[in-house]
């Protein structure tokens, strides 16, 4: 697959060079085959060459210049004044991070391009992995976020999708964007095809964990609406902006479409469970009926890691007769059980450490993902 010509002009040599390091340093450099110039006549002599390009930025002051070119490909404005981003129909604000400047960029390129042709090298793989569990309160959300937050920190690219039908992710990741996201169930029913472009411009990303996510209001009503069909689409379509090494969704512990279509869609399902009977029997009756619920062959089972929550070193005898593969084990933090400030999950240094154990151990090494090709 092709990668996206752009072509970035502008005089300022120092916004060019952060813009060229963020590109090498992230997934996009496997989307885009970039160029960058700081004079104008060499931009000229570029684009009057014949050379091939997809999108052409330029900074506002010099896109005169370039408005009577014969050129076929999508030009974008760098504009300095916020305010001038609604009145310019293809321009971007320049002072934003640079993640939310490309993200525009590829916004008003597929809104061009309904029906993309797939672009990238395609050697980012993108693992979908499902976190679920039968009970409530078994630490599901906890587990979402910070093995998110983890995954990030350790340079890998992350979105977070909660499909829980009570959403909580405002507590946990913030933006300065003041929009949320909710027009992304719109575009998911009315107009699928415009949906990546979409997905570029509604999505949020929290500076503190660096990590992507939608802004989406607790609305069980709007999410009982979307039917499984609409969930995959969702999902494939995050998977093919092809920016993202993983894909964490938090799944609601009811069994709805959203539920189902998460985990046939999941590369992995961490399974979580508290150390309690309540925990071990719903798993079992959930584990005896698959097939039911998936259809034979489903092999739903062989991709579903068990972590134990709340361990607190001891296992009852009567819990080991279920004969579940429990592969992993999380402490009892019990400070959280009256926590204020939910930032606070994210720095116990015992949860932390076996977090990090489960990550390594049991989710990147296991990684396989999707790939787009």
């Amino acid at each position: 697959m092709k990668k996206l010509k752009l072509v970035v002009a502008d005089q300022d040599s120092i916004y060019l060079s952060s813009f060229g390091e963020y590109i090498i340093s992230s997934n996009m450099k496997s989307k885009f085959d970039v160029k960058f110039f700081s004079s104008n006549d060499s931009v000229l002599k570029y684009l009057n060459s014949g050379a091939h390009v997809d999108i052409l930025v330029v900074n506002e002051q010099i896109r005169i210049q370039f408005d009577s070119l014969l050129f076929d490909g999508l030009l974008v404005s760098l504009v300095e004044d916020k305010k001038q981003v609604a009145e310019q129909e293809t321009s971007v604000f320049k002072y934003q991070p640079l993640n939310q400047v490309i993200s525009d960029i590829l916004s008003l390129y597929y809104e061009q391009h309904q029906s993309p042709t797939k672009t990238g090298s395609g050697s980012i793989k993108t693992k979908v992995l499902a976190v679920y569990s039968p009970v409530g309160g078994s630490g599901k959300t906890t587990f979402a976020v910070n093995v998110s937050r983890q995954l990030a920190l350790t340079n890998k690219s992350v979105f977070y999708l909660n499909l829980e039908l009570l959403n909580s992710t405002s507590l946990y990741f913030t933006s300065s964007e003041d929009k949320p996201s909710l027009q992304i169930f719109y575009y998911l029913k009315a107009k699928p095809n415009e949906l990546l472009a979409k997905i570029e411009k509604l999505k949020k990303y929290d500076q503190h964990t660096k990590v992507d996510y939608f802004d989406l209001l607790p609305s069980p009503i709007e999410l009982q609406e979307i039917t499984e069909d609409e969930t995959k689409v969702l999902i494939k379509a995050l998977v093919e902006t092809e920016q993202y090494d993983y894909i964490v969704i938090d799944l609601d512990s009811s069994i709805t479409s959203l539920t189902k279509a998460a985990i046939e869609s999941a590369d992995q399902i961490i399974w979580m469970m508290n150390n309690d009977l309540q925990s071990f029997h719903k798993t079992k009756v959930l584990f005896e009926h698959f097939d039911d619920l998936f259809g034979s062959g489903n092999g739903i089972e062989e991709q579903t890691t068990i972590i134990m929550n709340r361990f607190n070193g001891q296992l009852q005898p009567s819990f080991q007769t279920y004969h579940l593969p429990v592969r992993g084990y999380l402490p009892n933090v019990p400070s959280w059980s009256q926590i204020a400030d939910t930032q606070q999950i994210f720095h116990d240094p015992h949860y932390n450490q076996e977090l990090i154990t489960i990550t390594k151990g049991l989710i990147e090494q296991e990684q396989e993902g999707v790939s787009i090709g």
